[in-house]
């Protein structure tokens, strides 16, 4: 040992830093032992060496002793903090993935028996009924696409809120968008006496580069709004470029918002008041929702209004030009094909009323309805017969849809390559997506109307002569 009882000393002390943080990355236990042998060692120290005094180098040990103990209960709340935060954390992601499955069964749920109440008022629609009568089914049938709203509404904003929504960007006419959005509501407009105008810039690019179908839900949802609470005057449509972003607005006449309302209008079940909501109903989703998806294109939105003068709600998105498209996506014909006659047709579907919906719709196109209410009857009569096309439910008794479409698929046999229809009340994307993966060719959301059922037997029921090997 060194003589000199200043060294002594400081080489003590600085024995004691080092190895406690050292050990203190090892473990407690390993720590403990090493503030024991420090201890020690200090104190065997005072007693072998004499001119080391006893008392100091006793409290250096009480003092290294004490800050083990403060050190390891620190470092046991740390770890129990960790450990708290940690089953947090997992309950989020089990009351989330809760969430979502109750989301898709409640959504399964409710839309199943609304296509029972949407079929039968679109059978009764069709049949001999005198005005009154019509009148009263097409009140029936507006508040089912209310309902579906809502639905619709309480879903997108699920998928908002677990980032469960993705902006695409692809080419798509500005003018045709509008004009689509607008003939859309013109009826909704008339049957309140409302004008509807629309407004396009000259300087507005003839096509750009964003996500259409969100835009188009934006729109639809600001137009509707403005429809809604208005009940007089004009409802103004305009679209211009400010700057490098793409601005659209609605103007409309109506009620108008105070200021206090304009800054609660945006937020998740809100609405302008109590009021508001008594008198004109909703969930105060859309404009909220309307908020996330021009947010998620990187975009603004907006709302300027004067109490009883009226509203005008706008937003603003990055304006990107773009080339018309070589090839466009073929248009359907103004007349809509509504008889396939002759077409075979085989309907995999276990609920009563589905099945008397879905067999009315189909015999008044003319098509050769056969009806089966789960996957393995549906495999069988695959076998001994060719079908154009199978509109498959999912949830059956005992093979489900999908199971029974990649059996289909992966079994040689004369219906391997029919189109697949998937009939379901689950929508949500990942269930779509699943359908496809398993080789259906589309899905139809229940609720469904005769003429989407009709469009999709158009898009994929070629004609039998063609289609069908000769005899």
């Amino acid at each position: 040992m060194m003589n000199d009882v200043g060294y002594h000393w400081r080489q003590e002390i600085f024995l004691i830093g080092p190895p406690v943080l050292a050990l203190l990355l090892v473990g407690l236990r390993a720590a403990a032992i090493a503030t024991g042998v420090i201890a020690i060692n200090l104190i065997v120290a005072a007693i072998w060496v004499d001119h080391l005094p006893f008392g100091s180098m006793v409290v250096v040990a009480a003092v290294c002793v004490t800050l083990m103990i403060g050190l390891a209960m620190f470092h046991n709340e740390i770890e129990r903090k960790e450990q708290r935060l940690i089953e947090l954390r997992d309950e989020a992601q089990r009351a989330d993935r809760e969430k979502s499955d109750f989301l898709a069964k409640m959504s399964h749920e409710i839309r199943t028996p609304l296509n029972g109440l949407s079929g039968i008022l679109q059978l009764l629609d069709e049949s001999d009924l005198n005005e009154d009568q019509k009148s009263l089914v097409a009140t029936g049938r507006s508040s089912g696409r209310s309902l579906m709203r809502l639905i619709n509404d309480v879903l997108d904003y699920s998928k908002i809120a677990a980032h469960g929504i993705t902006i695409e960007n692809t080419p798509f006419a500005t003018r045709e968008l509008l004009t689509s959005v607008s003939t859309a509501q013109t009826a909704a407009a008339k049957a309140k006496e409302l004008d509807l105008v629309l407004e396009v810039a000259a300087d507005v690019p003839a096509w750009i580069s964003a996500d259409a179908t969100r835009l188009n839900q934006v729109i639809t949802n600001l137009l509707g709004n403005a429809i809604k609470f208005s009940q007089e005057g004009t409802i103004t449509l305009q679209m211009s470029v400010q700057d490098t972003n793409l601005y659209v607005a609605v103007t409309d006449q109506g009620i108008g918002l105070t200021q206090e309302a304009q800054k609660r209008v945006f937020n998740k079940f809100e609405q302008a008041s109590s009021a508001t909501n008594r008198r004109y109903g909703g969930t105060g989703l859309g404009l909220s929702i309307s908020k996330e998806l021009i947010e998620l294109m990187d975009g603004k939105i907006g709302v300027d209004s004067t109490p009883f003068k009226g509203s005008t709600f706008w937003f603003t998105v990055p304006l990107i030009p773009a080339e018309q498209p070589k090839s466009l996506p073929q248009q359907p014909a103004p007349n809509a094909q509504t008889s396939f006659e002759g077409a075979e047709i085989l309907v995999v579907e276990d609920n009563r009323t589905n099945q008397m919906i879905v067999r009315r719709f189909l015999e008044s196109m003319d098509v050769n309805v056969e009806i089966v209410d789960d996957g393995r009857p549906a495999l069988q009569r695959c076998t001994a017969k060719r079908y154009d096309l199978i509109l498959m439910d999912i949830q059956l008794l005992d093979m489900d849809g999908v199971e029974a479409t990649e059996i289909l698929r992966a079994t040689p046999g004369p219906n391997r390559k029919t189109p697949i229809v998937a009939l379901s009340a689950n929508i949500l994307p990942e269930q779509t997506n699943a359908y496809l993966k398993a080789g259906m060719n589309a899905c139809l959301g229940k609720p469904f109307r005769k003429d989407e059922l009709s469009k999709v037997i158009g898009e994929l029921v070629k004609a039998r002569k063609a289609d069908k090997p000769a005899a």
